[in-house]
């Protein structure tokens, strides 16, 4: 256990620094879904925080769809073992995706953006100065993807980046950690994850996505770092920009 969190502690120490994500007086929502990324992210910020040159506060918030099952575990554990209690707020989700989602399409993006738009809201409420999100570096690597194979743009999810309506912060602290990493971290807390019941959700082009990185990583070990390292490596140049 010792070796995986010292890692992940590293990452996310890295990523923070590089990208002035959390800075002194700072009070950060922590995002928790109930997944192991969510999980591992709050378990991080709250020993970076005991040990950080900077004081910062954590606020961890639930946005609680309909669809999760088990979340009372993963909120007796943030209290019993990091003294930190989990804000849930109910949000209706699940009833909206029934009646709007496009039976056609992927919820996915559609409820990610009423999750977001319901930590906006409690930002704004709370005077918190940013979200913290558990995306890591696989998450950005396969959006970045998915985004050139599917929406011809070139985009992924920026470690650091304001809201469009310049009101928000979204960080994401666990950037730098490959997906692996965070799995074997989470392997050793004593929590189980939340099971995820949504019954509109699909198998589709990240898990294809997830499967050709691996396809291609028998040829290519450092596929995911070499992709990764191109989004900040830009050949402005190079690209068809027509003026």
């Amino acid at each position: 256990m010792e070796y995986f969190e010292k890692v992940t502690r590293k990452h996310a120490g890295r990523a923070i620094s590089d990208y002035s994500m959390i800075k002194d007086g700072d009070k950060v929502i922590v995002a928790v879904s109930g997944g192991k990324d969510s999980i591992v992210l709050l378990q991080i910020l709250h020993l970076l925080q005991k040990a950080a040159p900077v004081d910062f506060e954590l606020w961890p918030v639930h946005v609680k769809t309909g669809f999760e099952k088990g979340f009372d575990a993963v909120s007796s554990w943030s209290e019993s073992e990091l003294g930190l209690t989990i804000n849930i707020i109910d949000s209706g989700i699940a009833r909206i995706m029934a009646e709007s989602s496009d039976p056609e399409k992927s919820p996915c993006a559609l409820c990610s953006r009423l999750r977001r738009g319901i930590l906006y809201t409690h930002a704004a409420k709370t005077g918190a100065t940013s979200i913290a999100l558990g995306h890591h570096l696989d998450d950005i690597v396969e959006t970045f993807l998915l985004r050139c194979f599917f929406t011809g743009q070139i985009g992924a999810m920026s470690p650091s980046r304001v809201s469009d309506d310049g009101k928000n912060r979204i960080i994401r602290p666990l950037t730098y950690c490959p997906e692996e990493v965070i799995a074997s971290y989470f392997s050793f807390l004593e929590v189980a994850p939340v099971k995820n019941e949504c019954i509109l959700r699909k198998d589709g082009k990240r898990r294809m996505i997830k499967d050709y990185i691996k396809k291609m990583e028998k040829d290519i070990p450092n596929l995911k770092y070499s992709i990764f390292a191109s989004l900040s490596n830009i050949d402005m140049k190079g690209l068809c920009i027509r003026d």
